[in-house]
C-alpha cells in the first residue's frame, strides 16, 4: 500500500522485512507521517520536521573543536564512538531555484545506491538512502544534519549549493558525520575533517589544460579576459594567469568587463566590445575568458564584428549550448570540465544508460559527482576497520586510485578529491558544432 500524507513526508523503502529496523530512529516520524513502499531505497524526511527537537551537539557547541572530533584521535578515543547504522544520505533542496542540484544530487545517489544493493550492498548489508530537503535555506540543512544524526546516519551526499556546504560546518564536524560534497567548487578541506569534495579542482583542471594548450596546439600568447561582475571569474583568472607564467608563455593583454553601474568608468570599459577592440594590433593565439557563457557568446560576436577569429579558453561555464551553436564563429574554443555525458568510455557509458532510462535525460555533471561520492563512500566503508565515523574517515581521506564515471581519484590529506580533467574542443559532429572530447583522464598521456 502507498500512502503519502498531507504533510508531504514520505519515507520509500522495500518496507515489509526491514521496517523493525526504523522502529526506534522513526518512532517520532510515525506521528507525522505514514510509509510509502516502492521499489526505491529513497526515503524521504520532511523539511523542518526535527525543529522542535533540541540539536544534539548544543550541549557541546562551548567546547573547544579537539574536544568533539577534529584533528587526530587516539585508538581509546575512536572505539569509544558509537557505529553508525547502514544509512547514507543525501541533503540538498529537492524544489524550487534550487532544486536542480538536490535532484540531480539525489538522482545520482539513488542510482548507486540500488546498484550496489542489487550486487549484495557493502559488506553484505542492504544500505538505506535518506534524502532531506531542505528547501535551500541555512535552517533546512542544519535541521537536515539534525535528522541524519538522529537516524544514525553514517555518511551523506551533500547537493552543489552554498547553504549545503558551508551552513552546517560546525555540526558535522563536532557530531562526526562524514559528508562528501557533489559539485561544489570552493574549496572544502579546510572547514574540517568531516566535510569532502570529489569536485574536480580548478587548479588542476587549468594546469592540464594550459599543458595541453601548449603541447598539443602550440598556443603560447594569451589574453586574459576577467568578468569583475563575478567573484569566481577573478579567482580563475589568477590561477590561469599562475599556469601561464609558469609554462613560460606571454600573457599580451588582461582585460575587464566592469558592471555598468560603475559611473566614473568609460564606455569601453563596461562593454564587451570596448575590451575586445585592445586586441587589434596584438592578437594572440586565444583568449582566456572566465566569466559566464553568456557573456563568452557575446565576445565571439564582438570578435566576428572586428574581423577576427581568436579562439576561447575557459572552465566548463562556457559550455552552454549557445555557445556551440555559435559553430564556425566558435570553432577551436578549448574548456576543461568534470565529466564528459557522451563519453565512450564503457563505465560512463554505462552510467549515462542507466541514468537516462530510469531519469528520463542525460546525467549532469551534478548527478556524475554523486554517483561517484556514493561509491566512494562505498568503497570506504569496505576498506574501514568498523562502522565508527573516524574510521570511515581514515579510509576516505586513504582512498587512492579510485576509479569513477568523473575521473581516476586520489583523496588527499584535507579530503579534497585530486583527478585529471575532460578538456573539450568546439568542432564540428556531423551537421553540428559542439564540444568534443580531446582528452580524457582515464586515456593514458604520451610524453
Amino acid at each position: 500500500m502507498n500512502t503519502t500524507n498531507k504533510t508531504g513526508c514520505k519515507l520509500t523503502h522495500q518496507m515489509q522485512p526491514t521496517l523493525h529496523r526504523y522502529a526506534l530512529g522513526l518512532i517520532l516520524a510515525l506521528i507525522a507521517c505514514h510509509f510509502t513502499t516502492v521499489n526505491s531505497q529513497k526515503t524521504f524526511i520532511l523539511s523542518g520536521f526535527f525543529d522542535f527537537v533540541r540539536p544534539a551537539y548544543a550541549e557541546d557547541s562551548d567546547k573547544a573543536a579537539p574536544e568533539l572530533g577534529y584533528g587526530e584521535k587516539s585508538d581509546k578515543e575512536i572505539m569509544a564512538e558509537r557505529p553508525r547504522q547502514t544509512r547514507i544520505g543525501v541533503l540538498g533542496p529537492m524544489g524550487g531555484d534550487l532544486g536542480y542540484y538536490g535532484t540531480e544530487a539525489s538522482n545520482g545517489a539513488e542510482l548507486a545506491s540500488d546498484e550496489i544493493n542489487e550486487k549484495g550492498g557493502i559488506r553484505n548489508k542492504q544500505y538505506d538512502l535518506l534524502i532531506f530537503d531542505t528547501k535551500g535555506s541555512i535552517a533546512g540543512t542544519r535541521a537536515g544534519v539534525e535528522a541524519f544524526l538522529k537516524h544514525e546516519v553514517l555518511a551523506v551526499v551533500g547537493a552543489a549549493t552554498g547553504e549545503v556546504s558551508f551552513a552546517a560546518t560546525k555540526a558535522l564536524n563536532d557530531r562526526q558525520l562524514i559528508m562528501i560534497s557533489a559539485g561544489s567548487r570552493r574549496r572544502l578541506g579546510d572547514t574540517g575533517p568531516y566535510n569532502f569534495r570529489n569536485t574536480l579542482n580548478d587548479n588542476q583542471g587549468i594546469k592540464q589544460l594550459i599543458e595541453y594548450l601548449g603541447e598539443k596546439k602550440k598556443w603560447k600568447r594569451f589574453a586574459l579576459f576577467s568578468s569583475l561582475l563575478n567573484d569566481y571569474s577573478i579567482k580563475l583568472t589568477a590561477a590561469f594567469k599562475a599556469e601561464i607564467v609558469a609554462a613560460d608563455m606571454t600573457i599580451t593583454d588582461e582585460l575587464f568587463l566592469w558592471s555598468k553601474a560603475m559611473t566614473n568608468m568609460a564606455d569601453e570599459e563596461t562593454s564587451i566590445a570596448g575590451q575586445i577592440r585592445k586586441l587589434k594590433n596584438n592578437i594572440p593565439d586565444a583568449i582566456v575568458f572566465t566569466g559566464d557563457g553568456k557573456e563568452a557568446e557575446e565576445i565571439v560576436r564582438e570578435l566576428n564584428a572586428l574581423g577576427l577569429h581568436i579562439p576561447l579558453v575557459g572552465s566548463e561555464d562556457l559550455m552552454i549550448p549557445e555557445f556551440a551553436k555559435l559553430g564556425e564563429l566558435a570553432k577551436g574554443s578549448i574548456v576543461y570540465s568534470g565529466f564528459d555525458a557522451d563519453s565512450t568510455v564503457p563505465a560512463i557509458k554505462a552510467f549515462v544508460d542507466a541514468y537516462s532510462k530510469r531519469f528520463g535525460s542525460k546525467p549532469s555533471r551534478m548527478a556524475a559527482l554523486s554517483y561517484d561520492a556514493y561509491y566512494m563512500l562505498a568503497e570506504a566503508i569496505s576498506n574501514s576497520k568498523s562502522m565508527r565515523p573516524s574510521h570511515v574517515k581514515s579510509a576516505l581521506v586513504s582512498l587512492k586510485g579510485f576509479t569513477g564515471v568523473t575521473g581516476i581519484i586520489d583523496m588527499d590529506p584535507t579530503g579534497e578529491a585530486i583527478k585529471a580533467p575532460f578538456i573539450f574542443e568546439v568542432k564540428k559532429n556531423g551537421p553540428e558544432y559542439r564540444f568534443t572530447t580531446v582528452q580524457d583522464p582515464f586515456t593514458p598521456r604520451k610524453e
